[in-house]
């Protein structure tokens, strides 16, 4: 298994993140340089000053070199966005037989024709002219009558149909933040952009709470990121364009100050609940511009925030209402994100939706070398980055997300892995 250089580069509202890591092989990878520095220029994941990012872009990734000693390769970065669409698409295709009237054997090139099919289907879609296909996710098949086959490769038919979950990007931002990358000095391959969403989950998720039925939910700085599984299949994206940089708005305009020392506040002194704070503890509030400090009570505060994140998830939960029942997520919401470290942002989010909610720090069970800083919600994008990377990676020549650069040993450890890479 070769060695492979691997960087991930979650472009937020609030951060940009970088690792440099190294593939070790067998799923194992060395952490060998971190780089964190403020966002400007992109807000609510559309770039706003394109100079601006892709200075802070450079910083963060310069970092990341200084640490890793090796410059940063094979970038791998994040999207996400109200530009994002989904659709589901069917597919087709007729399996070539032997014998007259005897059904055909089913193999991994068939799944990947009939996925590509649904995948065409939804490209010749009225209004997606300006969309560039990011992933194409398999929910199940239809082998002739026979529904909800789960795993199609090695099965007989005369007919193999997909339905496949399209996610769609519009090309306009894809491309203003490929260029943000380029400015920075740096390139990336157009199939290396990962939905924020999926990248996420990757590292937060584990397989009971994907086959069980779960809501991911990012909260980071201009987007709240809301993922729907359900036997495994992601069954809804959702993006909410409101977070953590509003409630840091609302501190500034509420307190009178600037919006560096509202954030302060809220990471200092920041509570989602309001009626569990001490009345009578006072914050020292710096003045705009050179006017004369205040004091105000952290019960304040903390009403000024808890009425923004009742606002932003009453609103995660009126687009998400329609897309699942209680029954059907049984894992309940898994909470990740910077925003995620607002104390006691999950209490507000389970009386929201009134399901379990955890607070969910990355998986890093895979990594080896400086992980300590990582044991934070904020790192679960990148930290999702790395692992889609790196079992990209494990094919030597792969590219994007693209069924036929899979390979392995056994034909149904390649479907697995297909389905594991997708869902």
């Amino acid at each position: 298994m070769r060695s492979a250089i691997i960087t991930a580069l979650d472009i937020g509202s609030s951060y940009v993140r970088s690792i440099i890591a190294k593939d070790l092989g067998s799923g194992r990878l060395e952490i060998m340089g971190i780089g964190e520095c403020e966002s400007e220029g992109i807000e609510r994941g559309i770039v706003k000053d394109i100079q601006a990012l892709s200075a802070r872009v450079a910083k963060a990734l310069a970092e990341a070199e200084n640490s890793a000693k090796t410059p940063a390769q094979n970038i791998h970065c994040n999207i996400t966005g109200e530009h994002i669409r989904t659709y589901v698409g069917d597919g087709r295709i007729s399996i070539p037989t032997e014998t007259p009237h005897e059904p055909g054997e089913i193999t991994l090139e068939h799944v990947e024709q009939v996925i590509n099919d649904a995948k065409n289907s939804v490209k010749i879609q009225k209004g997606f002219e300006r969309f560039r296909i990011l992933h194409g996710l398999p929910h199940n098949f239809v082998i002739d009558n026979q529904n909800d086959i789960h795993n199609p490769v090695n099965m007989n038919g005369f007919h193999l149909i997909a339905k496949v979950y399209a996610i769609l990007s519009e090309l306009t931002p894809l491309r203003n933040l490929s260029k943000c990358i380029e400015l920075a000095g740096y390139d990336i391959d157009p199939e290396n952009f990962v939905l924020n969403h999926i990248a996420v989950s990757e590292a937060v998720l584990s397989e009971d709470e994907k086959r069980l039925g779960a809501l991911v939910l990012d909260i980071g700085g201009g987007t709240c990121d809301l993922s729907i599984y359900s036997r495994s299949s992601l069954e809804k994206v959702i993006v909410v364009p409101m977070a953590g940089k509003n409630i840091t708005e609302d501190l500034a305009i509420g307190l009178k100050t600037t919006l560096s020392n509202a954030e302060y506040i809220k990471v200092e002194y920041g509570n989602a609940l309001a009626s569990s704070v001490d009345q009578s503890v006072e914050i020292d509030v710096e003045g705009i511009s050179g006017r004369a400090p205040s004091r105000r009570t952290q019960y304040l505060v903390s009403h000024v925030i808890q009425h923004r994140v009742e606002e932003m998830l009453a609103l995660c939960y009126d687009k998400a209402k329609d897309f699942y029942t209680p029954e059907l997520v049984t894992a309940g919401i898994v909470l990740c994100g910077g925003t995620a470290n607002l104390v006691n942002v999950d209490r507000v989010l389970s009386e929201a939706f009134n399901l379990h909610v955890k607070v969910a720090t990355p998986d890093l069970s895979r990594l080896n070398g400086m992980i300590s800083r990582l044991e934070d919600p904020a790192y679960a994008t990148v930290i999702g980055l790395l692992y889609l990377a790196s079992g990209k990676e494990l094919e030597s020549g792969s590219k994007g997300f693209s069924l036929n650069t899979l390979k392995s040993n056994k034909i149904v450890d390649k479907f697995k892995k297909i389905l594991k890479d997708f869902t």
